[in-house]
């Protein structure tokens, strides 16, 4: 007979409740996945259940070989608890992210406060252990969030496109981006926001020009909208808004298709091209036009 207290077990799945929470909460950040308070808050609640019964397991001596299965199986489920999965593959993205975050935020927490140079254990109180735990997930997910981003960023958020009108293509990188949510007011087809200059030699200059001066705050006179008859046709006139500039006019045009060049090309929905005169999109270079999510649901 053993003396069993129960309060400890009650403290420590609190304790779990709140790392579950951060750790869910930083693994929806870096993915870029609706983070609904709620969910994470029953996912990591539904983990630290998990700590509880384990110690009472423990406690009783029912734990066996089978726990690391248990672990793994609970923490699919706070995962798909606290983020709606689309897919497996992106399941299992998720799954590896989550793993690769509690792995590092462990092995920083470990090396803080029981560094190779101290020359003893030292004893820690249970709150000090939250607050390094909080201090590593932080310095995990911020110090290498630049790495983690990029990577993530580059396989699986920028997506090759082909861009043809009137017999001329042109290819170029576009990210995904979910807050693209423009939309031509005469179609409501969705708006792919391109950089003019990618597409220079396939639009034509007075194209480019009017798009350019619509940028500046200038409105197109006569003269500006002489066009052939096959451009005046694919002309539109976007308005939206932005931080730093509450309101303005983006020049559109609708092209003959768009297509995403996966292993093989796939069209996409009908789009609208938006001509973006601005800085460039993507600061390095990496991408230069912004892929609205939802002309990809048309493809996938």
């Amino acid at each position: 007979m053993r003396d069993v207290f129960i309060d400890d077990w009650i403290f420590g799945a609190f304790i779990s409740l709140i790392m579950n929470y951060l750790l869910l909460w930083a693994t929806g950040r870096i993915l870029n996945k609706n983070r609904a308070g709620w969910r994470l808050l029953a996912a990591a609640f539904f983990g630290s259940i998990y700590y509880f019964v384990l110690c009472f397991r423990m406690a009783i001596g029912t734990v066996g070989n089978y726990e690391l299965i248990i672990f793994i199986g609970t923490g699919i489920l706070m995962l798909v608890i606290a983020f709606p999965q689309r897919s497996v593959k992106e399941l299992l993205r998720t799954i590896g992210l989550f793993a690769l975050l509690l792995v590092l935020t462990s092995g920083v927490t470990y090396f803080l406060l029981y560094p190779p140079f101290f020359p003893a254990a030292a004893y820690y109180n249970p709150w000090q252990v939250v607050l390094v735990n909080i201090l590593s997930l932080l310095v995990v997910t911020e110090l290498g969030w630049g790495l983690v981003h990029q990577v993530l960023l580059e396989k699986e958020c920028l997506f090759a496109l082909r861009l043809s009108v009137n017999g001329n293509s042109r290819e170029f990188s576009a990210l995904l981006d979910t807050g693209n949510t423009l939309v031509d007011p005469l179609t409501r087809h969705p708006v792919l926001v391109v950089e003019s200059q990618v597409l220079q030699g396939v639009v034509p200059p007075e194209i480019l020009a009017l798009s350019e001066r619509m940028a500046e705050g200038g409105l197109p006179d006569n003269k500006a909208l002489e066009f052939s008859p096959d451009w005046m046709a694919r002309i539109r006139f976007i308005s939206y808004t932005s931080v730093g500039r509450q309101k303005g006019f983006l020049l559109g045009f609708r092209p003959d298709e768009v297509c995403l060049l996966d292993k093989e090309p796939k069209r996409l929905p009908p789009v609208v091209i938006g001509l973006y005169q601005f800085a460039k999109l993507g600061g390095e270079g990496k991408y230069q036009a912004l892929l609205p999510s939802t002309l990809l649901n048309g493809v996938y």
